[in-house]
C-alpha cells in the first residue's frame, strides 16, 4: 500500500512538473469594454505570409480562415517573386482583408514590397538597386529577417529602407537549443501560439533599428513569416520547425503576435478603401506590435501634445518644442510601460505615461514589458513606432539622380565599341553627339552579356557623367575595368524619357574577385555600360542611347 501511495505521489508530481514545464500558460485576457472607440479603429493583422503561390502550404482561403480563427482582420501575403506579377486586388474573405505584396530576393537579403504596382522588369540583384526600384515605383519596402541566423536570408545592405522587421518568427527559432525546440514542440499540442512564443526573445534587430533611427526613419513591423507547415521548401529546405509533421500551422503563427494598425476611422468594409487606409497607416508608422500569446487584445494610444497640437506616433517635431509625451494602454497585470529614447530606457510607469520634454532630440518610442515574458532577454509585449524630435531625418537617396554638370555645348560621346558573348547580338550606331546600342540578350547557359565599352586613361578621374535613354524602363550597370580584367560597378535605372547620371568612383562596388583590391583611378583602363541581366530575360531585345558622356576630375 505504501509503495502504491508513493507511486501515485510520484506520478502526480511528474504530471505537475510536465504541466508547468511543457504546457505554456494561456494568454491573459484583457477587458477592452472601456476602450471601444480606440478598439474600433485598431486593426490587428499578420504581415509576411506565404501561400501556395510560392513556398507556402495553403491558398488564400485557407490563410483567411486561419486568420479569422485567430481573431485577425487583415493578412499581407508576401509570396516570393520579382515584382512582375500584378498584385491581386484587395479582397475580404471570411471577414479578413487579404492584401497581396511580394518578397524579393536580392544579393544582400530579402526585401518585401508593399502597395507596389507591377514592375516593368524583374526586380533582383543588388539590394540598393531593388530598394531604389521599389521606391520609384511607389511601393513601400521592408528589410525582411535582417538578422537571420541563416546568412542567405540576412539583410546586409546599408541602403535606406522604408521599414524593417524588428521581429521575425522564422528567425527566432533558429538560434534556440534542441531542448527548447523540443519543449516548444510538445507544448504546441496543448497551446500552439503560446508554445511558439516561448521561442521568442528580445532580438538584436531591435537595437539595430534604434541605431538606424539616427540616420533615417524606418517603420518597424513584426513578420510571422508563416508558411503553414511543410509547403514547398524552395527558398529554405530547413525552414519549418518540425517540417516532417507539418507545423506550425498558419493559425498557430497568427496566434503568436500581430501588427496592430491604428486608423483614424474604423474600417468601412470596402476592400479597396480599407486596403488604402491600412497601407497608408503603415507608411505613416501608425502601427505597433503585440505578442498576443502573452495577453490581449493590446490597445495603445501613444502621442505628444504641444499646446493644442497632437503629434501622432511616427510624426516629427523640432527639437526646440516644449511638449508632453502621453501614452495609455490596455495592459496585463504587472506590466511596465517604458519610454525609450534612441535605444535607452529613460522613464517607466505601471500605468499611463506622462512626461514633459524640453529641447528633446532623437527617436522616442514605447515598450511594454510583462513579468515572466519568454526569452533571454525577455521579448517586450508591445513595441511602438517612435515619435521623432530634432532635424528632419534624411530622405532616401536615389542614386544617379544628380544632374550632369552644365556645359556650353553638347559633349560628344566617348568612342564606344560593343563587347558581348557569342550568343548575344549588339549593333552600335553613332552620330555627332550620340551613340545607340541595339542589343539582344543570348542564352542564359552561356553567361550572356552585351555592353558598350570605351578606353580611358585619367589618373585624376573622380566621376563619370552620362546622359542615357532606353526604349523602355531598364537598368544599366556602369562599370570600370582594370587591364587585368577586375571590375567595379553599380546598377542604375534608365528611363525612356532619359536619365542623367553622375557616377562617383567611390560608389562603385567590387565585382567578382575584386573585393580584396583597392580601386585606383590611374589603374582604370576602360568604362563599360552593361545591360543589367538581372532585369532582362534571355532573348530580350532593346535599345540604349548614350546622349552624352564625360569624365569629371
Amino acid at each position: 500500500m505504501r509503495r502504491l501511495i508513493w507511486t501515485l505521489v510520484a506520478l502526480a508530481a511528474a504530471g505537475v512538473l510536465f504541466f508547468v514545464y511543457i504546457v505554456p500558460p494561456a494568454p491573459e485576457p484583457l477587458d477592452a469594454s472601456a476602450w471601444s472607440e480606440l478598439a474600433s479603429r485598431t486593426v490587428p493583422g499578420a504581415y509576411h505570409v506565404h501561400s501556395t503561390r510560392s513556398d507556402g502550404h495553403g491558398d488564400r482561403r485557407t490563410i483567411a480562415a486561419a486568420a479569422h480563427a485567430a481573431g485577425l482582420k487583415f493578412v499581407i501575403l508576401t509570396d516570393h517573386g520579382d515584382g512582375t506579377r500584378p498584385s491581386d486586388p484587395p479582397e475580404y474573405i471570411d471577414g479578413v482583408l487579404m492584401l497581396d505584396a511580394v518578397e524579393i530576393s536580392t544579393d544582400q537579403g530579402h526585401y518585401v514590397a508593399l502597395d507596389m504596382p507591377r514592375a516593368p522588369y524583374p526586380l533582383g540583384g543588388a539590394a540598393d538597386a531593388v530598394v531604389e526600384d521599389v521606391a520609384r515605383l511607389g511601393g513601400f519596402g521592408i528589410a525582411a529577417h535582417p538578422d537571420s541566423e541563416k546568412p542567405a536570408l540576412r539583410w546586409t545592405s546599408d541602403a535606406l529602407v522604408d521599414g524593417v522587421e524588428w521581429l521575425n518568427l522564422d528567425s527566432q527559432w533558429r538560434d534556440e537549443s534542441r531542448t527548447d525546440l523540443v519543449r516548444a514542440g510538445l507544448g504546441y499540442f496543448f497551446r500552439n501560439g503560446p508554445a511558439l512564443a516561448r521561442l521568442l526573445d528580445r532580438p538584436r534587430t531591435l537595437d539595430r533599428w534604434d541605431r538606424l533611427a539616427g540616420k533615417q526613419r524606418a517603420v518597424a513591423l513584426a513578420g510571422v513569416d508563416a508558411h503553414g507547415g511543410v509547403g514547398r521548401p524552395a527558398e529554405d529546405p530547413n525552414r519549418s520547425l518540425f517540417g516532417t509533421i507539418g507545423i506550425p500551422t498558419y493559425e498557430a503563427s497568427f496566434r503568436t503576435f500581430s501588427n496592430r494598425v491604428v486608423l483614424t476611422h474604423p474600417p468601412a468594409g470596402d476592400a479597396a478603401a480599407d486596403a488604402k487606409a491600412i497601407y497608408g497607416a503603415i507608411r505613416k508608422g501608425r502601427v505597433f506590435t503585440a505578442i498576443d500569446a502573452i495577453a490581449g487584445p493590446a490597445l495603445l494610444d501613444f502621442f505628444a501634445e504641444a499646446g493644442m497640437t497632437r503629434i501622432e506616433m511616427w510624426d516629427g517635431v523640432s527639437s526646440d518644442s516644449d511638449l508632453t509625451i502621453l501614452a495609455r494602454a490596455l495592459m496585463p497585470s504587472g506590466a511596465e510601460m517604458g519610454l525609450v529614447r534612441d535605444g535607452k530606457l529613460i522613464a517607466s510607469s505601471y500605468g499611463d505615461m506622462r512626461r514633459v520634454l524640453t529641447g528633446a532630440e532623437g527617436a522616442y518610442r514605447l515598450e511594454i514589458r510583462v513579468p515572466g515574458a519568454p526569452g533571454t532577454p525577455p521579448v517586450p509585449w508591445v513595441v511602438s513606432n517612435p515619435i521623432y524630435f530634432g532635424p528632419e531625418a534624411p530622405a532616401r537617396a536615389t542614386r544617379g539622380r544628380a544632374a550632369v554638370a552644365a556645359h556650353d555645348a553638347p559633349i560628344a560621346p566617348f568612342p564606344w565599341r560593343v563587347e558581348k558573348d557569342p550568343s548575344s547580338a549588339g549593333l552600335l550606331t553613332t552620330g555627332g553627339h550620340e551613340a545607340a546600342l541595339e542589343y539582344k540578350i543570348g542564352e542564359r547557359r552561356g553567361s550572356p552579356f552585351v555592353a558598350l565599352a570605351s578606353d580611358v586613361h585619367d589618373a585624376a578621374l573622380r566621376a563619370i557623367d552620362l546622359s542615357l535613354q532606353g526604349d523602355r524602363p531598364l537598368r544599366v550597370s556602369v562599370q570600370v575595368r582594370r587591364a587585368d580584367g577586375r571590375r567595379w560597378g553599380r546598377s542604375y535605372y534608365v528611363d525612356p524619357d532619359g536619365t542623367d547620371l553622375h557616377v562617383l568612383l567611390g560608389d562603385l562596388r567590387p565585382i567578382g574577385d575584386s573585393s580584396a583590391t583597392k580601386l585606383a583611378p590611374a589603374d582604370i583602363s576602360s568604362i563599360l555600360l552593361v545591360i543589367d541581366l538581372t532585369k532582362a530575360a534571355a532573348g530580350a531585345a532593346g535599345r540604349l542611347r548614350v546622349l552624352s558622356s564625360a569624365l569629371s576630375n
